[in-house]
């Protein structure tokens, strides 16, 4: 049974949304908190699966009419595991939170794709690691979620292989799980990769974006213009190419206030 929300998610998005991830807000938030943020503009929120109130703020973001993401959990889990207990566990939560999502209609969830914990077990665990993923791909479009595979940051040192680590292992990866793309304009700043260029590679498969600036070194979550990333006209580039889909400010709880952000110029204009 899933709940019936106000706003159906079968509804055609015909242009760029602004979504904003409740990483963002903190820790602790209220049903005031989102009730501004759809006063501001947005169209739909990435709820934060770690975060304490997690469960709430799926109550929260349907009270508030607003469209409804996931950021799965990732912290102590690892789809490259080669430790079974450790894979069972992470195959497991992570079904649960895309059921939950499920059940309020959601319409994505974001999942990372771990590590290979040596560099030089990667041609080892990177089969398994497909496996993994194409299995909770498969689960997902079974619940009518759509999963996102998000690209990371490589390990300069190469002590690790976080996956992914690059624009073709990432496109590798799409193919083989039948997954789509969550794009995170930061994380691709600091492998070195240009956002154009990226965006017509990726073409149909991109569906989500994460946005924050940052100094092309450190994983910042920068409001735009606060950092030296965001230069293009994002929204732009995204319309070439036809992006139906949100973009989602991801930005520091830990820099910012909620009201930092929605009184920003990029947040009130949508013009980035």
């Amino acid at each position: 049974m899933k709940i019936n929300r106000k706003m159906s998610r079968t509804k055609e998005i015909i242009q760029v949304e602004k979504w904003i991830s409740l990483w963002s807000i903190g820790q602790e938030y209220s049903l005031e908190d989102i009730k501004q943020i759809k006063e501001h503009g947005f169209n739909g929120v990435e709820i934060w699966a770690e975060h304490h109130l997690a469960d709430q703020a799926f109550k929260y973001a349907n009270e508030c009419d607003l469209q409804i993401g996931l950021h799965l959990p990732f912290h102590d889990l690892n789809l490259a595991t080669q430790y079974d207990e450790i894979a069972e566990y992470t195959l497991a939560l992570t079904k649960k939170w895309i059921k939950k999502l499920a059940y309020y209609n959601g319409s994505h969830a974001v999942i990372h794709g771990g590590q290979a914990m040596a560099s030089e077990d990667l041609d080892k665990v990177y089969p398994i690691m497909i496996e993994r993923l194409k299995e909770l791909s498969d689960f997902s479009l079974a619940n009518n979620v759509e999963l996102l595979f998000e690209n990371q940051i490589p390990d300069g040192l190469n002590y690790m292989h976080i996956l992914p680590s690059n624009i073709e292992e990432w496109l590798d990866v799409l193919n083989k799980t039948n997954t789509k793309a969550c794009l995170d304009i930061g994380h691709l700043a600091i492998q070195g990769d240009e956002f154009k260029d990226t965006v017509n590679r990726l073409g149909g498969l991109l569906k989500s974006i994460h946005l924050s600036d940052n100094d092309g070194k450190s994983d910042l979550h920068l409001l735009p213009n606060d950092g030296t990333v965001i230069q293009n006209n994002i929204i732009n580039v995204l319309s070439k190419q036809n992006y139906q889909g949100p973009v989602v400010f991801e930005i520091n709880p830990y820099k910012y206030s909620l009201k930092d952000i929605l009184e920003h110029p990029s947040v009130k204009e949508f013009n980035i």
